[in-house]
């Protein structure tokens, strides 16, 4: 169970990180080279929201019920788990990582 709920995780830092690169360098080169899009950089981090949480809803990742399995306690995934999953993605591979080794100690953490 242990190596599922980890490859899952690996899967989710991947699609994060692929999320945040392909949206700056699709949208975000653009924004670079036309300086009348300048003000509007910002909305970039929408882009990639939208797209992580396309992607959550593709593969059906929801990181509520992944924490439900790691601690053994019976949650069912859900649409609003599969939403604030495909946030997190959306808001980058670093987001991720950081709640994974905040939420998911390492295999030498469990072990003590």
């Amino acid at each position: 169970m242990a190596g599922e709920i980890f490859g899952t995780l690996t899967l989710l830092l991947l699609l994060a990180f692929m999320c945040e690169t392909l949206i700056e360098a699709l949208f975000g080169r653009i924004v670079d080279h036309i300086p009348a899009l300048q003000p509007y950089k910002w909305a970039l981090i929408y882009f990639a929201v939208a797209a992580g949480i396309g992607g959550a809803f593709v593969y059906q990742f929801d990181l509520i019920y992944l924490a439900g399995r790691f601690v053994e306690s019976p949650v069912e995934k859900t649409t609003f788990g599969v939403v604030i999953t495909g946030i997190a993605i959306g808001m980058g591979a670093g987001y991720i990582h950081q709640m994974i080794s905040t939420y998911f100690p390492s295999k030498n953490d469990v072990r003590g």
